[in-house]
């Protein structure tokens, strides 16, 4: 059991829009930067490195700086995106912030991530503003015979923004409709072989990407029309608002699960976009002179993993000869083909560093500890003034780069397709409320850590599972208590997991969801497992003299 996060969410969904701004300079040669391949009068990739309109970096920004000389080598994000909106909260706020990506699997926005006697988000939302107190309690199950009975009594008694999520959201209502939507094991069966109702993966991380940037971390809990919002609330109810967020978007996505590539394909085919060019204007611009809001979706083929990009450095930059670009692009000779505009080529390798999610907590997460890089190697084209002009990515970075960028500009004036019983004016009173300076509705407590590295195997086939011990010296009373455990596992649908004391299960931290969900480990992400409770819903009120969390792998039995 440790605190290091190594989390992340995959979104299977395009859920940006774009949008285009035309900026040219017709006195300069180089200002014809879109290079359209299909205007290649030779059809032999001539200009298929230099970008096209899907690439053109003006698509997010105006007043680009295109010279490499005035590139920042290294660059972070120093100034909030939100801070004329808040500007009492600069310095006090981080300027993003970490939250769980609120899986579908999880009931999303709807889950009472404090135990079952705690309302969700949406249900301490309907309450304050709604007028609409909600259920006294949620069904005990998602799957199974009787879940579609215990979820229509549900339905029939929840506010609308509650009902909204389970019966609107991805595919959530297919857990408990009655129905076997996927005509593989039976009508809303528990197998974690079956893909009834939304994937493990399946979340709102396209929301919290933007909004992690564009809205400032609430700081501590608030009491609003008789509801007490702790922090992880605001920042759900943030990112149901986020659900569609309006956004610029930079290169094509690409839907396949594998890339193939001959050598001679052009850099801005959808599965070889975003063209490393565009991908270098925009951090240097973006990140290394303003402060601005950029996401990124890190995986080049069919999945796509939205991430906020907070920072990045070049660790080399030099200019090669064409004979040294071919090489590091997987050709030969000395002959650069793939863009004879160019005059010059540069070989590049760049670190950025983006945003990793967290978990739903009673306290601010920030950035700390959540922020992870991934590097690229590529060469850059630049014309006869020093101007990028194109690039084209080399062996090493050809699979393993940004599929597209996009700049986010703030939650979409219509709200079709998202949860349309929450609104962004009443969350940003949460907000406000929550960024006071004094402690009016929350605060006060002071947050005790106990943690350990002890790496323990999960046995398969095994009742008995594995268990971590963890000693807990102090005594006090506590509001809220988190417990997290990074687990490697192919297979989360088999897993129940639990916090224990002194042999006796005190909690459930994860009960066989998630299907055939992988640990991400392939990416450098372990699966964390993270849950948040009240007091009664741990049924103590004392320290956790010795705790324990056990991991039992429960495929040698089916599920009820």
């Amino acid at each position: 059991m440790k605190r290091t996060l190594f989390t992340a969410c995959l979104l299977s969904l395009p859920l940006v829009s774009a949008a285009c701004l035309d900026v040219t300079d017709e006195e300069d040669p180089e200002a014809d930067l879109p290079g359209d391949r299909d205007n290649n009068p030779d059809g032999d990739g001539g200009k298929g490195d230099a970008w096209d309109y899907t690439n053109d970096p003006a698509r997010l920004a105006r007043n680009l700086e295109y010279r490499l000389a005035e590139l920042p080598r290294q660059g972070k994000m120093e100034k909030p995106v939100w801070a004329s909106r808040y500007p009492g909260a600069v310095g006090r706020a981080p300027i993003a912030w970490a939250d769980t990506y609120w899986p579908s699997a999880q009931l999303s926005t709807n889950n009472r991530w404090m135990g079952r006697t705690t309302k969700s988000p949406l249900e301490k939302y309907d309450a304050a503003f709604n007028n609409a107190p909600g259920c006294e309690a949620q069904p005990d199950t998602t799957c199974g015979p009787t879940a579609k009975a215990k979820w229509d009594e549900y339905l029939a008694c929840a506010g609308p923004a509650a009902r909204w999520q389970m019966t609107s959201f991805q595919t959530i209502r297919h857990m408990f409709d009655g129905i076997d939507n996927d005509n593989k094991d039976g009508v809303d069966t528990c197998s974690s072989s079956d893909d009834e109702g939304p994937q493990g993966w399946w979340g709102l991380c396209h929301a919290w990407a933007p909004a992690a940037l564009l809205e400032p971390e609430p700081l501590k809990a608030v009491t609003y029309g008789g509801q007490r919002f702790e922090v992880a609330d605001i920042k759900g109810l943030i990112q149901t608002v986020y659900d569609r967020t309006d956004a610029m978007m930079l290169g094509g996505r690409c839907n396949a699960m594998t890339i193939e590539h001959d050598g001679m394909s052009s850099a801005n085919e959808e599965c070889q976009d975003v063209n490393p060019g565009a991908l270098h204007v925009i951090l240097g611009n973006f990140l290394g002179i303003n402060d601005m809001a950029l996401v990124e979706d890190r995986t080049a083929s069919g999945e796509v993993w939205n991430q906020p990009l907070v920072g990045y450095n070049v660790t080399k930059q030099e200019e090669v000869t064409a004979a040294r670009a071919n090489e590091c692009v997987g050709a030969t000779g000395d002959t650069w083909t793939y863009n004879r505009q160019a005059k010059k080529l540069v070989e590049v390798e760049v670190t950025t560093d983006y945003l990793v999610e967290g978990n739903a907590s009673a306290r601010p997460l920030g950035m700390n500890g959540y922020v992870h890089h991934d590097s690229y190697h590529y060469i850059l084209e630049l014309g006869a003034t020093g101007k990028i002009i194109g690039g084209r990515y080399c062996t090493e970075s050809v699979d393993d780069h940004p599929d597209f960028l996009w700049a986010p500009v703030g939650v979409s004036t219509s709200s079709y397709g998202r949860n349309p019983n929450v609104s962004l004016e009443k969350v940003r009173t949460l907000i406000n409320l929550s960024l006071q300076a004094d402690d009016n509705g929350g605060g006060g407590a002071s947050d005790k850590t106990y943690e350990t590295t002890t790496a323990t195997a999960i046995p398969d086939n095994d009742p008995a599972g594995a268990s971590v011990s963890l000693a807990v010296t102090d005594s006090f009373t506590f509001k809220s208590l988190s417990a997290s455990v990074d687990i490697a596992h192919t297979w989360r649908g088999d897993l129940r997991v639990e916090l224990l004391k002194n042999g006796a299960t005190v909690a459930t931290l994860h009960d066989r969801t998630g299907g055939s969900a992988l640990d991400n480990t392939a990416t450098g992400r372990p699966w964390l497992v993270m849950v948040t409770f009240s007091p009664a819903a741990t049924s103590t009120s004392s320290a956790l003299s010795l705790a324990f969390a056990s991991v039992v792998d429960t495929n040698f039995t089916t599920p009820e």
